[in-house]
């Protein structure tokens, strides 16, 4: 069995209602039957010729914990992952936290994720395509740095274990949102792919996926991109409207910004959208996860889709698939 050092230093800092729900809900019974699972897992991975990716006990815990444990579940979505990244370099090469194209996306309040968590121990999720005005696209490199910007806050919303075990809550503001931006980064191509990488590559278990203040719009771009949403996502999509009134039926207050708040409301709450942003930019340049993505995105960890053989299917799953 295929083991590293690193893997007996591996502590779970999740609370002890996370781990109920990891031990429930994900099929993680206990330590020695996680560190199996990873092993196992890794040996696969070291014997595929086609793939290069890291190996290391928290990496592979995340493909692991978003498939329920299932090693099919995990490989299908490891190899979808690196299948993304490897056709899509302008997306995800080179990624370096500290590139100020990429922090004027980041200041621009266009994602957002305040590392707070509901009763469920969600994590809050904000895409707001509005804020992403033509000249601060332009100023900060175009296109390529928006979907950088992307992938980059992806990878880092991943490494938070709550996220892995309990999920996100995802609002997508659209207020302000133009049409004209349709025809230039919101493109049907560059939506199918986003769409695809949320899907079918980030490890990651969307709970609800929640739209305000949806433009005219955005029926006709909706009955467009509905046939490529998987059944179970459809399911947790809810449309609001101009109603925050609405959102706070679904969305508890404690993990929303104070901007989306009623002014008397005093309860506890994410803070201030400037603070937010300031906070997730720190945590995002430190030395280490500012390593981590540069090394993730030099092209050193990939998929060789010509070795690929077309009916490479794992035969065995170590756990039943139920993809969550």
């Amino acid at each position: 069995m295929a083991t590293l050092p690193g893997d007996a230093e591996f502590t779970s800092k999740l609370d002890e209602a996370s781990k109920k729900k990891a031990k429930e809900e994900l099929n993680e019974l206990n330590d020695a039957d996680r560190a199996l699972a990873v092993q196992t897992f890794r040996k696969w991975i070291l014997e595929q010729d086609c793939i290069k990716s890291p190996t290391d006990f928290e990496f592979l815990l995340r493909y692991l914990r978003a498939r329920k444990f299932s090693q099919l579940g995990a490989r299908q979505t490891l190899e979808n992952y690196w299948t993304s990244k490897t056709t899509s370099p302008d997306w995800f090469k080179d990624v370096d936290p500290c590139d100020p194209n990429l922090i004027e996306i980041l200041k621009s309040g266009y994602l957002l994720s305040p590392k707070v968590y509901d009763s469920n121990g969600r994590r809050l999720i904000m895409d707001r395509p509005g804020r992403l005005k033509d000249d601060i696209v332009e100023r900060a490199g175009g296109s390529k740095s928006v979907f950088k910007t992307i992938g980059l806050f992806i990878d880092w919303v991943l490494t938070d274990e709550n996220v892995q075990v309990n999920g996100v809550n995802v609002i997508a503001d659209l207020s302000d949102v133009k049409l004209s931006s349709l025809t230039t980064l919101w493109t049907a191509e560059n939506g199918k792919k986003l769409l695809s990488f949320y899907q079918h590559s980030a490890p990651v278990r969307i709970k609800q996926m929640h739209f305000y203040n949806e433009p005219i719009f955005f029926d006709a771009v909706f009955a467009l991109m509905k046939p490529l949403i998987k059944q179970k996502m459809r399911d947790r999509l809810f449309l609001h409207g101009g109603s925050m009134v609405d959102v706070f039926k679904e969305v508890e207050k404690c993990i929303l910004p104070a901007e989306y708040l009623p002014d008397d409301y005093t309860g506890p709450n994410a803070g201030p959208i400037s603070k937010i942003i300031d906070d997730m930019i720190e945590e995002m340049t430190q030395p280490g996860f500012r390593s981590y993505m540069k090394k993730l995105s030099s092209g050193e960890f990939k998929i060789d889709l010509d070795k690929k053989k077309s009916n490479d299917i794992p035969s065995e799953s170590f756990r039943k698939l139920n993809v969550d």
